[in-house]
């Protein structure tokens, strides 16, 4: 027979000394079962899966115990098991005491709440479980509490939760105020809720108190710490939000090490510090900086949807509609329930004339979204685009030359005023058109006037733009007028304009009076490198009927010289050239003439409200005007003007002007008030 190995005695040997693998082993006397005051005791003692341990084996020997059972329900709902509790509450509800009725019904009903929040497994599906928990609550408040009295703070906390996932936002912001008023305490869980409702409400200032509140206590909550930073926004106070959020993100680094891990893992908080802090700056103005700020990001997280989502609301913002619209559906590629990523589509399609594709993801996200802000501005951005557009004006101007104001080609007193309507927008792509306009001028004591009416179409499509229209003039001099207009628009940056019209109504007034009209042509070519920086060029050629063929070019180039949150500065550079072929028009007509004129506009917000606003506007001006045979001249404009937002899609505008214009050698003095008002985009 042969010996056993030395790896198989080594075996032996230390098996023999394991308890319970030694043959010889003789087993260990067995110890009495737990009873159910040691589960109580080791609960009382906050020693939750223990006890949970310990009533499983004395259950083992008593399975049938009702204080065991009891037991059970009460550990399971301790270990945050609510909904399981309640279960076997309901089977056997005599052996549980009134206090532990009203506990397990409140664990059970925050355990389904907890549910809610959960991101559902569809649209169609994703407030099934926030509505489910209403209804129980409901329930249970009908049922236990018909008064209305001594319901557990815990449900009413709940309530507030499933409330505002609900959009019940007036509800949840009562319910609040209700407990204030009651003296109750509101917990820190429930902050975030009751200020995300008072944003929706346009509370934005009451919110940032509730919020500032809850940070007291958790002041490293990156979810406290963006809606705060939203709310300050709301309310004006962008340096605020900018300021704080900078603080917390230079206390959290962007990768955690923890100790003994081989590899660090994200700050998720410090992340939605960052992207937060692009987007103000965005809100604010610094497109630039927030742009840089998100493709770094994006670098690190190309597949992170929401920052694809956040770059094109930020492309948006610069005038690219073309590239936000390739921003946001690459993040609904990565998520393709990314409600801001649809809502950046309808807003891209919208700009980019493609009412037929953006109209299913409005629809979709009215359907399943309705109560969400952001899905509420869209719409209201969407029924102002497709509806009616109307536009009413008037001005009035005067001129003056010591006491020689006869010779102002603009006339001594002069004044337009009239409306234009647009249909709302049919089959995606056509509106009707018509408009009343009169223009008036008073040359030597006589006032003359230039009375149209129009009617036409336009088509609007994709990178086509197109309008034609025809106008009939009261005074019935030069016939039917015919107006087509055509705009390509190539990318996001260049445009092109062209347009023909016969019987011109922008042609001289001057000219019209002596009974002579024009017919007129021209083009323009538009680049846009982004909100800050744009310049033009155009060309538009008159035919007069008396022979007179004037030609005039034009450039203009824009330079964003400030910005800041409520204030922008631009600076602006305009040049003209023309020339007439007849010297003896009855009417102003140089022979060549040209001007450069150099200006800056300051632009203040000084009170915004959501989609409400007044804003105004300084703009000054100064350069050279210089006509054949009567020399140069320098010549100063200013304007001042209000701009009053009522509502999206409701603006009204007034300003005055001051200029001191030079014609034929003889400089003069302009002084002009205007007013409009528009109704659409």
């Amino acid at each position: 027979m042969p010996s056993p190995s030395p790896l198989a005695l080594c075996v032996a040997i230390a098996c023999a000394g394991i308890p319970g693998l030694g043959v010889a082993q003789t087993p260990p006397p067995t110890s009495a079962p737990p009873t159910a005051e040691d589960v109580w005791r080791l609960r009382d003692g906050r020693q939750w899966y223990a006890a949970l341990s310990t009533l499983e084996r004395a259950a083992a020997h008593a399975p049938d115990d009702p204080g065991l059972y009891k037991l059970r329900a009460l550990l399971l709902a301790d270990i945050g098991s609510g909904y399981r509790a309640w279960t076997l509450y309901q089977a056997r509800p005599e052996l549980f005491d009134a206090d532990e009725r009203e506990w397990l019904e409140a664990r059970r009903l925050g355990r389904m709440v907890t549910w809610s929040e959960a991101q559902g497994a569809s649209d169609e599906t994703r407030l099934d479980d926030a509505r489910a928990a209403e209804a129980a609550i409901e329930t249970y408040l009908r049922t236990q509490h018909p008064d209305g009295r001594d319901v557990p703070l815990s449900v009413r906390f709940d309530r507030l939760i499933v409330l505002n996932e609900l959009g019940e936002h007036q509800r949840v912001v009562d319910e609040y105020e209700s407990m204030r008023r009651e003296g109750v305490d509101v917990p820190d869980y429930v902050l975030p809720a009751i200020g995300e409702s008072l944003l929706v409400l346009q509370r934005p200032r009451e919110a940032a108190g509730v919020l500032e509140k809850a940070l007291q206590t958790a002041p490293e909550n990156s979810v406290l710490r963006t809606q705060l930073a939203f709310a300050q926004l709301e309310y004006e106070r962008p340096d605020l939000a900018l300021a704080q959020l900078q603080a917390y993100a230079a206390r959290q680094p962007p990768w955690v090490y923890e100790r003994g891990a081989r590899n660090p893992y994200e700050n998720w908080g410090r992340y939605d510090a960052d992207v937060t802090h692009a987007m103000i700056s965005a809100y604010s103005g610094y497109l630039p900086q927030a742009q840089s700020e998100l493709e770094a990001l994006a670098t690190v997280g190309p597949a992170n949807g929401g920052l694809h989502t956040s770059l094109g609301e930020v492309f948006m913002m610069r005038g690219w509609p073309e590239r936000a619209l390739e921003r946001f559906r690459m993040a609904q590629t990565l998520d393709e329930r990314d409600v801001g990523a649809r809502i950046g589509q309808v807003d891209a399609l919208m700009a980019l004339q493609r009412d037929d594709l953006a109209a299913p993801l409005r629809d979709h996200l009215l359907r399943y979204y309705p109560g969400q802000p952001a899905v509420m501005r869209m719409d209201r951005a969407w029924r102002v685009h497709r509806g009616w557009q109307w536009r009413a004006y008037a001005s009035i101007g005067r001129s003056d030359d010591n006491d020689r104001a006869d010779s102002s080609p603009l006339g001594s007193r002069d004044g337009r005023y009239g409306v234009e309507v647009q249909t709302p927008i049919l089959d995606d792509r056509w509106r009707l058109t018509a408009s009343a306009d009169d223009r008036w001028a008073e040359f030597d004591g006589e006032r003359i006037h230039h009375r149209t009416q129009s009617v036409g179409v336009r088509y609007a499509f994709d990178r086509l733009d197109a309008h034609l229209a025809a106008s009939h003039a009261d005074d019935r001099v030069g016939g039917t007028g015919i107006d087509l207009a055509v705009g390509w628009r190539f990318n996001d940056q260049w445009s092109a304009a062209t347009n023909a019209r016969r019987n011109d109504p922008d042609a001289s007034l001057q000219a019209r009076a002596a009974g002579i009209t024009a017919d007129s042509v021209g083009a323009t070519m538009n680049y846009a490198r982004d909100e800050r920086f744009a310049w033009n060029l155009g060309v538009t050629r008159f035919r007069y009927d008396d022979g007179n063929v004037r030609t005039a070019f034009s450039a203009g180039l824009d330079q964003r010289v400030l910005t800041r949150p409520h204030f922008l500065l631009d600076a602006s550079l305009g040049a003209y050239a023309s020339r007439g072929t007849r010297d003896d028009a009855p009417y102003f007509n140089p022979s060549r003439d040209g001007s450069l004129e150099l200006g800056l506009r300051a632009d203040h917000l000084a009170w915004r409200h959501y989609e409400r606003h007044f804003r105004h506007r300084l703009t000054a001006s100064i350069g050279p005007y210089w006509q054949e045979r009567f020399g140069s001249a320098w010549v100063p404009s200013l304007r001042y003007e209000h701009e009053w937002q009522f509502a999206l899609g409701r603006v009204l505008t007034y300003g005055v002007n001051w200029s001191r214009p030079v014609y034929d050698g003889e400089r003069e003095e302009r002084l002009g008030f205007d007013v409009e008002f528009r109704w659409g985009e």
